[in-house]
This record gives C-alpha cells, structure tokens and sequence, in this order.
C-alpha cells in the first residue's frame, strides 16, 4: 500500500484535485445520480450546467465537492478528530444549496440524525433505530479516533457507520468522505470506489476483511489517476 508522503508535493496537489472530481461523480452515481464523469468535470471546473439533467441532482454534486474540499482541508490538521458535530456539518454542507432552491428535492433533516425507520436496498444489515442513533455514533467515535487508524481499522468504520446509517440520506456518500479523511490524516492515499464496482462494495460491506482487501484495491484506481 503505498503512503501519500511517498508523493511529491506536486503529485499529491494532482491527486486530489483528480479525485475532487472522480470521487465526486463516483460517491454519487452510486446512489443514483445520472450526470456523466464529463459532465460532473464540466460542472466542477467550470460551472457548466447539463441543461437536460436535474437541477437538483447537480446542486448535491456541487453540495458533495463542497463537503470533499472541507474534508481534504481539514485532513490535513494531525490533531483534528472527527466527531458528531464534524460529520453533521458535512452532512449539511453536501444539501444545503439544493435544500435552499430545491426543498422538495431533499430528505429531510439535514445536519442532524433521520427520525425514521430506513434500510440499506441490497444489503442485509439491520440499521439503528432513530432514537439508538446519536449513542451509536458517538460509541464509534469514542472506539476509533481518525487520527490513529490502520486501513483495517478504516474498513471496519465504514461497516459500523453504515450499520448505524445516521442520516435520511447521504450515508454512504458521507460514509466515503469519512474514509477519504481518516485515510489522509494517517497519511495513506484516498480509495476512489468507482460506480462500476458497485455491486463488490455493497457485497464487502458485510465483512471487514473483505472491505479491506476492496480498499486496498481501490486505493489502485486513485494511484491511476496520476499515470
């Protein structure tokens, strides 16, 4: 596994101004949203719109890129711990522009734990309950600290944080901005989980092992974005 301090400066800034965009379009095709990589490029660098797309699904993709630029920024503080209210603010930040123009657009609340019953389409894992929720993350956070974690300790935080699946929607994609940010700050490269591996993460989800392992793997395809 290779660490982002074997990068020069030069390709670390590359990385992750690659991964704004692949991760972007990624995180977000995966539940659903139908902008292409092209299009998610055009609209990251250069505010074009795809004029046939929802309006809706582009804010949360600008919402998302938001919320990775928060994340990259705040990775790169060693004494800074994720907790509640750090991926609360996240979560707010990916909704609240489409919130603001779109209401009908977006599951309600944001920047706070859902208030129902919800699952995971296609795995079987129980969720907590809503009113579980806030004791069930804040045990997470007090058993893993996002500064001293190992990939194995980053696999087994992304199966736990889905199993507590705080939010009404958004999980999985602030569950992979989490990973993005304990992988930075324990100096290991960000996983790019591509839409096209779908299936294997939701699959990997069930089992830490296997999670690392698909990491592991995926942490490849960001490698590749500086060939």
């Amino acid at each position: 596994m290779q660490k982002l301090n074997t990068l020069t400066l030069k390709q670390r800034e590359e990385l992750f101004r690659q991964l704004r965009i692949s991760i972007t379009h990624h995180s977000n095709a995966m539940e659903g949203t139908t902008l292409s990589f092209g299009e998610t490029k055009e609209l990251l660098e250069y505010g074009t719109t795809a004029g046939h797309k929802p309006l809706g699904e582009q804010l949360v993709i600008l919402g998302f890129a938001k919320a990775y630029d928060v994340i990259v920024r705040e990775a790169s503080n060693p004494h800074t711990v994720i907790n509640s209210s750090f991926i609360k603010d996240i979560h707010a930040i990916m909704f609240e522009d489409a919130l603001q123009v779109l209401p009908q657009f977006v599951s309600k609340p944001i920047g706070a734990y859902r208030l129902d019953e919800r699952y995971i389409k296609g795995v079987d894992i129980k969720l907590s309950a809503p009113h579980k929720i806030s004791n069930d993350i804040e045990n997470l956070f007090y058993r893993f600290d996002s500064n001293q974690m190992s990939l194995e300790d980053i696999a087994e935080f992304h199966i736990l944080f889905e199993t507590i699946h705080p939010f009404a929607d958004g999980n999985g994609r602030v569950g992979r901005l989490i990973m993005a940010f304990q992988a930075i700050q324990n100096n290991i490269i960000p996983p790019l989980i591509k839409n096209e591996h779908r299936d294997e993460y939701l699959k990997a989800i069930n089992d830490k092992n296997e999670l690392f392992e698909f990491i592991d793997e995926s942490i490849g395809n960001s490698i590749a974005l500086l060939d």
